[in-house]
């Protein structure tokens, strides 16, 4: 019986071959960087090549193999299991990633599973994540990094919560949902596009909260990461923001994916603070949003962001627990909040882990 599983794992400027156990253990891999000019059929030719010196160097077969998955960026295209509009490959491949099916063919696998970023992270929050008997009622650092339990509710005995939201909070933002063994897309195949909710129009200095599609007032303008280094130099543009140590920081940082830290770095600084509790009160607000449209048992958070979870998110945490005068739509009390976890390692590992998750419950032996 096929023991292994070979996970195609995007991000950045590489793809990374993953030869893994069905625990999602890696046992072999391979880097493969993508550089402008590169095309779809270079790819697929050398992800082939590599893949076989990986199953020569663990001394295994290709049909010890079960099959190839992938998670990633992008809108997947089921019937043809390749990934489209992807931002993570170079612009001559056109968004597209066809890995799949060619492994698949090369090494004659009849199973392929492939599913957008959020989608396969939810997978493995569900499989892979904080367990329900990790996370300890008024102990919230039990469950590492970290994982809050408001009260004790029925069903808190079992190991499985039955509805999952995984939520990243990076770049940009978005949520994956998992309800018992169904994984959430919508009449349409394709997932919430949750940090397009209309959230708030202005920023705590009054500036216009832009989101990066253009629209004005949604969700991700706060909770992201580019969100909040523009509300940072917005801040500074229309003077609101003038003086003291951490204007100095920001000014002379020209990249904008350190402000957020430099910000959580200088909460003694009165503006730093104002965006900070800002964010969190968004935050909990959103939080609020997705516990009652979804009712789910567990939500795990990750992305850059949740690396300052003490000052992100342990401020909305406790908004919510106090709940004052039911600003956050939570109307039956604490027996209906779920536990609120940061992903294991901020979730760096929750895209191709869940591709592994989604395989196996694609293809249950």
């Amino acid at each position: 019986m096929a023991e292994y599983i070979l996970a195609v794992d995007v991000g950045g400027s590489r793809i990374r071959l993953l030869i893994t156990n069905k625990n999602a253990d890696i046992l072999a891999e391979k880097i493969i960087y993508l550089e402008e000019g590169m095309t779809v059929e270079n790819l697929n030719e050398e992800s082939i090549k590599e893949t076989k010196k990986l199953i020569d160097s663990l001394k295994i077969k290709e049909f010890d193999i079960m099959g190839v998955t992938m998670g990633s960026a992008g809108v997947p295209d089921q019937e043809r299991k390749i990934m489209t509009e992807s931002p993570n490959v170079p612009k001559s491949m056109k968004g597209i990633i066809a890995v799949v099916p060619a492994l698949a063919e090369a090494f004659k696998w009849d199973k392929m599973y492939i599913n957008n970023d959020c989608s396969t992270a939810v997978e493995c929050a569900k499989l892979f994540g904080h367990k329900r008997q990790d996370v300890k009622l008024g102990d919230p650092f039990a469950s590492e990094p970290y994982a809050y339990r408001f009260a004790q509710r029925p069903g808190d005995d079992k190991d499985d919560y039955f509805v999952v939201v995984y939520w990243t909070i990076s770049s940009g933002t978005n949520i994956g949902v998992k309800i018992g063994d169904l994984l959430f897309k919508g009449e349409f195949g394709t997932i919430p596009e949750f940090g397009h909710h209309f959230h708030i129009e202005k920023d705590p200095f009054g500036n216009e909260l832009k989101c990066g599609d253009g629209a004005t007032g949604h969700i991700e303008a706060v909770l992201s990461g580019g969100g909040i280094a523009k509300i940072i130099r917005n801040g500074i543009k229309s003077g609101a923001i003038s003086k003291g140590a951490f204007y100095e920081k920001v000014v002379n940082e020209t990249d904008n994916k350190k402000l957020p830290v430099i910000m959580y770095d200088n909460l003694d600084d009165e503006n730093a603070k104002k965006i900070a509790n800002f964010v969190s009160l968004s935050l909990a607000r959103a939080l609020g949003l997705i516990i009652v449209s979804f009712g789910p048992g567990k939500i795990e958070i990750g992305g850059g962001v949740m690396k300052s979870f003490k000052k992100v998110l342990i401020p909305a945490i406790k908004l919510l627990d106090e709940n004052k005068d039911n600003a956050f739509y939570l109307q039956r009390g604490k027996t209906t909040l779920p536990d609120i976890c940061v992903a294991k390692g901020y979730g760096d590992d929750y895209v191709w882990k869940g591709a592994i998750a989604g395989f196996l419950g694609e293809f249950k032996e």
